[in-house]
């Protein structure tokens, strides 16, 4: 929703705030806006749910970070948000899943609707994390396993393993977002910085990677469980860093294919 203060005195300086309420993704999403209406001249607060985000979104000069309780958007924001700001962007309850969540969250808060997104990393803690090894360096997600639909995946980390080293990042497969919120996610994106390649299924870190300008191949099965679940078609088209970043060489596997065609994918991006 877009709300604005027609009577605010303008020689004050203009101020919105982008309201977060879903995961991971969702919040990288919702920090699109926030960048954008930085960039129009607003003083911008993005207020997010998940605290292992927010050393992430404090390096973005563009716009300042809150964590908010659970309570915030129902107690707490109609009768204070609009003293407070001239703009106020909260994320849909629910997706359309007609626009990549960038594009649709921008067009909400009034900004042009590019899907394209940026995070950014402090150059101390990608130096502490730079990789030794000359060998190709490959960020792999723990929660490969908890969406594996039937791979192998022991057998695809042990062929991995032959061409790149491999780091984990991410969570243990059985926990989810709310058990990382006393986790500090800037080593992990650090470690996806500095890799050559990040693989995973569509989700929070493929969105981290992909915003942080790594290249990135991903599993697309939760896409086609995302459309069953919402009752949508063409989700392929709309969900996962191809559509975000279109001319930047990520890559989207075919769901269900075989270890060995992501093997030959790895490679021809590796270059090995």
């Amino acid at each position: 929703m877009h709300t604005s203060l027609e009577n605010q005195d303008r020689s004050t300086p203009r101020k919105a705030v982008v309201v977060a309420t879903g995961w991971l993704g969702d919040a990288i999403a919702c920090s699109a806006a926030a960048s954008s209406l930085s960039e129009l001249g607003y003083q911008t607060t993005l207020l997010i749910r998940w605290p292992q985000l927010k050393p992430i979104f404090d390096c973005d000069p563009r716009f300042k970070t809150q964590v908010y309780g659970k309570y915030l958007t129902y107690k707490i924001t109609r009768p204070l948000f609009p003293s407070r700001f001239d703009v106020i962007v909260r994320e849909p309850k629910g997706w359309s899943y007609s626009l990549p969540f960038t594009s649709e969250i921008r067009k909400l808060a009034g900004c042009e609707p590019t899907s394209e997104y940026q995070l950014y990393l402090p150059s101390t803690t990608t130096a502490l994390t730079a990789p030794i090894s000359k060998r190709p360096q490959i960020a792999l997600a723990r929660d490969i396993y908890k969406r594996a639909y039937g791979r192998d995946i022991s057998q695809l980390v042990q062929k991995l393993s032959e061409l790149a080293d491999i780091q984990w990042v991410g969570l243990d497969s059985s926990m989810n977002s709310k058990h990382g919120k006393t986790n500090n996610m800037l080593n992990d994106a650090a470690c996806i910085k500095n890799a050559d390649l990040f693989i995973g299924p569509e989700g929070g870190l493929l969105w981290i990677a992909a915003g942080l300008g790594t290249k990135c191949v991903y599993f697309t099965e939760h896409i086609l469980e995302v459309e069953r679940v919402q009752g949508k078609t063409g989700l392929m088209k709309i969900l996962g860093s191809e559509n975000h970043f279109p001319q930047k060489g990520h890559h989207a596997l075919k769901p269900y294919c075989t270890n060995e065609e992501v093997i030959a994918t790895i490679k021809q991006r590796l270059a090995v």
